[in-house]
């Protein structure tokens, strides 16, 4: 008998002994979609894509990666959706699919149909076979060769007869909505785990962009780490929910990235992408954060577009009343304050961490105290449309 409990997130916690575990993220949005056998990846495998952010390949065929904590654009899953049967990713809303049912046959995503090779059944012994009437069954499995990408590993995805196939390569833990996966020892409980190997590169394994003792200049480590998401010249890129950084100021990207890297923002339940952030600061040392927040000085500072409309006249209003004291009258912020530029920066962000102030997602750690400072002004503005109308006004300055 299927027991249904509810499933918000299966997360690989990176620690020497991790765990698989529930967390809610304002509503169930899916999961990772792991191998049972970690075989010789330290961190097991999951589904993925080729690229990563807004390189992603939708195109290329399917692959496991070593798996990442958080919700990734590339690697987060839903199955019976939005049919029965299918394994879907949101952010793309597209669907797996067997490219034949033929022994090694590709896996690739496409645009959710009817096609029976699109139609799996979650069997009980975790084997994931492609719904057909045919004596000769086919199901997901990965290839028995990995290869490395810096610190993490990938495998092809791939079809093979069902039962004529070491398990190792063909068992699955399924992002089944309504289910929580209890903690359990990761080392202990998948199989075929081997030791991790040596020489892993930073001082992390989070987010798949371990930063190496040799990559000491803040170039290579935005380069590597940062720009997929805040676009090589900083200048943010909204659909992987990237904020403009080119024009922050030093000290404030410093202090934002110890506060992820120490679990002040991004390490409670609730918002998707500060949890990202919170990942990937801790592959950071301390000198990498000076020397990637040193780099993001040397970009030229265009103002973002502005992407949000309001009534600029209310928001005048609004920001003398709660946010001039401390942003200035032109909106380049006051480093005696602790009190970042707003002008010129991403609008879209803007509203969103005003959002997480009032509710609770940001400035709640009590070793926030400077986050604490931001709660109750953006709390006391009066309503939704308020946030709007500040940041439509804020857009205006210096131009």
């Amino acid at each position: 008998m299927k027991i249904l409990i509810k499933l918000f997130l299966i997360v690989v916690v990176l620690s020497p002994i991790g765990a698989l575990q529930a967390q809610d993220y304002e509503g169930y949005i899916g999961g990772n979609f792991m191998l049972r056998n970690a075989i010789d990846s330290p961190r097991g495998y999951c589904l993925d894509l080729e690229g990563y952010a807004f390189t992603t390949d939708t195109s290329a065929p399917v692959i496991v990666h070593s798996c990442k904590v958080g919700f990734w654009k590339d690697g987060t899953w839903k199955i019976d959706t939005p049919n029965l049967g299918q394994i879907y990713s949101p952010d793309f809303d597209l669907c797996v699919a067997a490219g034949e049912l033929k022994q090694d046959a590709e896996v690739f995503l496409e645009t959710c149909s009817d096609s029976s090779l699109q139609r799996f059944v979650f069997r009980d012994d975790e084997r994931v076979q492609v719904k057909s009437d045919a004596e000769q069954t086919f199901c997901l499995a990965v290839a028995t060769t990995s290869r490395p990408t810096g610190s993490n590993l990938r495998r092809q995805m791939r079809m093979v007869e069902c039962d004529n196939t070491e398990e190792i390569y063909t068992r699955w833990i399924v992002p089944r909505e309504d289910t929580v996966y209890p903690p359990i020892n990761y080392v202990a409980s998948l199989d075929n785990t081997p030791p991790a190997p040596t020489g892993m590169a930073g001082g992390g394994m989070g987010g798949g962009m371990a930063m190496g003792g040799g990559m000491a200049g803040g170039g290579n480590i935005f380069n590597g780490a940062c720009a997929p998401c805040h676009a090589p010249a900083g200048e943010g890129h909204q659909s992987e929910f990237g904020p403009k950084l080119a024009g922050y100021q030093d000290w404030y990207i410093t202090r934002q990235m110890e506060n992820f890297k120490n679990d002040l923002r991004g390490a409670q339940d609730g918002e998707r992408w500060a949890k990202q952030m919170n990942t990937h600061a801790k592959d950071f040392s301390a000198e990498q954060i000076v020397a990637f927040a040193e780099h993001i000085q040397t970009f030229e500072d265009i103002p973002a577009a502005s992407t949000i409309s309001g009534d600029a006249e209310r928001g005048k209003t609004l920001y003398s009343q709660a946010c001039i004291a401390c942003h200035g009258v032109d909106g380049m912020g006051n480093k005696e304050l602790n009190s970042p530029r707003v002008a010129g920066m991403s609008d879209w962000y803007m509203v969103k961490q005003l959002q997480n102030f009032r509710n609770g997602y940001r400035g709640a750690h009590e070793d926030d105290v400077l986050g604490a400072q931001m709660v109750p002004f953006a709390k006391n503005l009066p309503d939704e449309q308020a946030l709007l109308d500040v940041v439509t006004y804020i857009n205006g300055l210096g131009k």
